[in-house]
């Protein structure tokens, strides 16, 4: 029987919080399995380190939730006559067949995809790798995907067959609302003009006050010429900006650093500590809205 090769497998400190989930789960279905089958609880250690031929503390450890090995569940689960997915499954209706579907994420490359999935039986290691689509829980909902995708996520969770996927389609994304100071009204006008026509909406503004009087919570995105009129740096309004839209992305613009009108050194310095972007003109309006998107997907998914 393959047991832990750890040099602190036989300590008896707590478990750790993080270790807990799926194997916690065992244990205590587990341990609901012995009392409904006449074993102490002071006992049950002695017995399940018996049955497996591990140590009393070890067995203590994992019926307190730490690891549990596939085999040292099928042994335990064969010689109480109880199924695997009895002991490992996370609810008594979500999974084998016949089961309803399920809220999953399908992990794709570079991302997942919202969708309904019908679990099956729990895969038995010689299982998994040969199991194109599996799934594993997930606090409250189901992730799908392939073996070493599962596997990098979480490499001890029991794994499931699925048997159906429904994916749900993603609704569209709205369109991105600009905002675009530059004292040259033109130039800030045109740029507004190239995001209307690829499906965003752009409002220019020739002056920090004007933008200012306006609702900043409309806006998506900012981008910003940082020399303004009369050589004024935008820095004040980048900061309020900041300030008031702690998410929004925001993007610097400037022709001026050949002429050393723009410090390279404060621009580098508003990008460190406002997490802004920086683009030197003349600009590609694709390039500057693929860095706003790219910007907005992050933060949804830092806080999906």
């Amino acid at each position: 029987m393959t047991s832990f090769s750890t040099a602190d497998e036989d300590d008896d400190s707590p478990v750790d919080p993080s270790d807990e989930g799926a194997h916690s789960l065992v244990a205590q279905r587990l341990r609901q399995a012995l009392n409904g089958q006449g074993v102490a609880p002071r006992q049950q250690a002695a017995w399940v380190a018996r049955l497996c031929n591990i140590s009393v503390s070890q067995a203590r450890r994992k019926l307190q939730g730490a690891g549990w090995l596939f085999e040292e569940v099928q042994t335990l689960a064969q010689h109480h006559a109880l199924s695997l997915d009895d002991l490992a499954r996370h609810d008594t209706t979500s999974t084998g067949p016949g089961a309803p579907m399920a809220h999953g994420e399908l992990l794709l490359e570079g991302g997942h995809s919202p969708c309904q999935v019908q679990i099956g039986h729990l895969l038995a290691p010689r299982e998994q790798d040969r199991t194109p689509l599996q799934a594993v829980r997930e606090g409250e909902r189901w992730l799908v995907g392939s073996a070493p995708a599962l596997r990098r996520l979480h490499p001890h969770a029991p794994r499931y067959a699925v048997q159906r996927l429904l994916l749900i389609p993603t609704p569209p994304r709205a369109p991105l609302r600009v905002a675009v100071v530059d004292d040259d009204l033109m130039a800030a006008e045109s740029l507004c003009d190239w995001f209307d026509d690829a499906g965003g909406k752009g409002q220019a503004f020739a002056t920090a006050d004007t933008l200012l009087a306006a609702d900043l919570q409309q806006f998506d995105a900012y981008v910003v010429d940082y020399i303004l009129a009369a050589g004024q740096s935008s820095e004040a309004l980048i900061r309020h900006l900041r300030s008031q839209c702690p998410q929004a992305p925001i993007v610097l613009l400037t022709g001026r650093l050949r002429d050393g009108t723009a410090s390279e050194d404060s621009l580098t310095a508003l990008m460190r500590s406002l997490k802004v972007m920086f683009f030197e003109k003349p600009v590609r309006p694709a390039v500057l809205a693929t860095a706003l998107l790219n910007s907005l997907d992050r933060h949804h998914g830092a806080t999906a």
